[in-house]
C-alpha cells in the first residue's frame, strides 16, 4: 500500500492529465466537427455544446492546470483551488446529467463528466487526509485557533 508521501508527490498528475484531456477534447470538437455528434442528441443543438467553451476553458482546463501546479509545488492555495474546481465539475456534471435525462442524448459527455467528478472527489479525499491527518490533529488546530 502506498504511503502518504507517495500520494502527496504524485497527486498533481490527475489534474494535469484532466487539463490536457480538456484541451484535447476541445481540439477534437473544433478540428473535427463530425465528432460533436457523439455528444449530442436529436434535440440538443451544437450551439449548446459549443457554449461550454468559456467555462470549460477557465474552470475545467485552467483550474486543472492551476491545481496541478499548486499540488506539485505544495502551495497553500492548492486546497481552495481543489475545492473550487471540484464544485465546478460537480455543477457541470449534474447539469449534463439533467440535460441527458431531458433530451435522451449526450450520454458520452455526461459519463465523462461523472468520471471526472468521481476522480476529483477521490483527489479531495486524498488531499484532505494528507492535510488534516488524524482527528486529534484537527481538534488540536481548532483548540489552538480558538484560544
Amino acid at each position: 500500500m502506498k504511503s502518504e508521501s507517495d500520494w502527496k508527490s504524485w497527486l498533481f498528475l490527475y489534474p494535469l492529465l484532466q487539463g490536457l484531456g480538456g484541451v484535447g477534447w476541445w481540439c477534437l470538437l473544433l478540428a473535427v466537427p463530425e465528432s460533436r455528434a457523439l455528444f449530442l442528441s436529436e434535440t440538443l443543438s451544437e450551439r449548446v455544446l459549443l457554449a461550454f467553451w468559456l467555462p470549460d476553458g477557465v474552470v475545467f482546463v485552467g483550474g486543472s492546470f492551476v491545481l496541478a501546479y499548486g499540488l506539485w509545488r505544495q502551495r497553500c492555495w492548492a486546497g481552495p483551488v481543489l475545492y473550487f474546481l471540484t464544485g465546478g465539475i460537480a455543477y457541470v456534471s449534474l447539469y449534463c446529467l439533467s440535460l441527458s435525462l431531458t433530451t435522451q442524448g449526450g450520454w458520452l459527455g455526461t459519463c465523462l463528466m461523472l468520471v471526472c467528478l468521481g476522480l476529483m472527489l477521490l483527489v479531495c479525499l486524498i488531499h484532505t487526509g494528507r492535510c488534516c491527518g488524524k482527528a486529534g490533529d484537527v481538534q488540536d488546530h481548532i483548540s489552538t485557533d480558538a484560544g
